[in-house]
């Protein structure tokens, strides 16, 4: 049915608007925000670069999430 195709379509636009948006916040805010708030503290007398924040706030998130599997690692054996 055409009305399917349509509303398929819509539906399909709309959840991809939404992650689009939901990643696009998630991202700037806790990624980027997170490594700028590390490379400005290393680092108060220099502005960093949207690049360097990304880099330095996935480093961060990872080594993170390493560390707690690690921490529950060693607490679970």
């Amino acid at each position: 049915m055409p009305l399917d195709d349509i509303a398929g379509g819509l539906l399909g636009g709309v959840f991809r608007f939404v992650v689009y948006v939901l990643v696009g916040i998630f991202f700037e805010a806790i990624i980027k925000g997170t490594g700028h708030i590390v490379l400005v503290t290393l680092r108060p007398s220099k502005e960093p670069s949207e690049t360097a924040c990304a880099v330095v706030g996935l480093l961060f998130w990872g080594a993170l999430v390493v560390a707690g599997v690690l921490i529950l690692r060693s607490l679970l054996n």
